[in-house]
């Protein structure tokens, strides 16, 4: 699906990136401690006591909650470079028709989040504006220290890693955490309650809705990096799970080899992803991530240790490819497609 500029809903391809902003990305400070890339999520800049470390996010819907889960996708991001979020920015764009009583509860959700992740908001603004088509809740999430070994400085707009991390140099795995179209499924359950009550009793939604307490915690996930402080750590955003297993292959420089049916995935996503025709496997699940380690017995079991789900789904290899096996069936892993979550909200604004 594409819009009238001929770009297709939800985050913009690499191709568009490397043909159309990478072009007229002409600056660049020794300081920096990330390239821009297609796939780089936070920003960082070199201190003598470390580095000062920052990631945007953003999270759209009438959910109310829909401040919670900017945040949470924002010091997420963070935690995936092995950085604890210390405060969040928050900036909410508001409908010409919000009301204050809609600011309140998104400013609760906020406020919950950072509660649960011991942040502090910074910053909280708003506006009231004709440019959005549904509330946007913009948060930047800050953090100060030393990076994991793993995370250290890369080429500018080159996506390289370190040497210790190139082809062939040790057996890796890849580990999931979390499950897989969770964030998008509470966002739908969220924002679309009412029709789901015509097809779910009230109990089952009820058990939904209290998933939230299975997204991965910052924190939690932070314990990876004691147990291998060379792993790499993709969040599970836009796009889903197929859309962070090529971005982590793409800034990892490796194929691999997966087991489809090893994805966690909750009952209740697959569920409601059947309702609405939706694939669990390319919605965002903000709160999930993906590790490649080569000690996933170790990384496992501190997550497990820590409350989090984690499985092994497969192994890096030295090839190029990248595959998927479903029992008897291989199939090659396509580039990104758009966000069902994004598809979703697409089709249900033109109705």
């Amino acid at each position: 699906m594409s819009g009238k500029n001929g770009m297709r809903i939800g985050k913009i391809t690499q191709t568009a990136w490397q043909r159309s902003v990478r072009k007229q990305l002409h600056t660049g400070d020794n300081r920096t401690m990330f390239g821009p890339s297609p796939w780089e999520t936070c920003s960082g800049l070199e201190s003598e006591t470390g580095g000062y470390v920052w990631a945007d996010a953003h999270a759209a819907g009438d959910d109310e909650r829909t401040g919670y889960y900017a945040v949470y996708h924002a010091a997420g991001e963070l935690a995936a470079r092995g950085v604890r979020a210390e405060g969040v920015s928050v900036h909410v764009m508001l409908l010409t028709q919000g009301s204050e009583e809609k600011l309140g509860g998104l400013a609760v959700g906020v406020d919950r989040a950072c509660s649960e992740l011991d942040m502090q908001v910074t910053a909280f603004q708003g506006e009231v504006t004709g440019a959005v088509r549904q509330t946007v809740v913009f948060a930047s999430a800050a953090g100060t220290g030393k990076l994991p070994l793993s995370q250290k400085k890369r080429v500018q707009a080159d996506c390289s890693v370190p040497k210790s991390l190139k082809k062939g140099d040790v057996h890796r795995e890849i580990v999931q955490c979390g499950y897989a179209g969770l964030e998008g499924t509470l966002r739908i359950l969220g924002e679309s309650r009412e029709d789901l009550e015509e097809r779910f009793v009230s109990t089952f939604l009820d058990q939904a809705e209290a998933l939230t307490g299975a997204m991965v915690r910052p924190e939690q996930l932070l314990n990876v990096f004691e147990s291998d402080s060379m792993a790499v750590v993709r969040q599970i955003g836009s796009g889903g799970i197929l859309a962070a297993l090529w971005e982590l292959s793409e800034t990892a420089h490796t194929g691999f080899e997966i087991d489809m049916p090893q994805i966690a995935l909750k009952q209740e996503t697959v569920e409601i992803c059947e309702f609405y025709r939706l694939n669990p496997y390319l919605m965002t699940s903000v709160g999930s991530y993906l590790i490649l380690t080569s000690e996933a017995e170790a990384v496992v079991r501190v997550l497990e240790d820590a409350g989090v789900s984690a499985v092994r789904l497969g192994a890096a290899r030295d090839q190029n490819a990248r595959v998927i096996r479903n029992g008897e069936e291989i199939r090659y892993l396509d580039r990104p497609a758009p966000d069902e979550l994004e598809r979703w909200r697409a089709e249900r604004l033109k109705q």
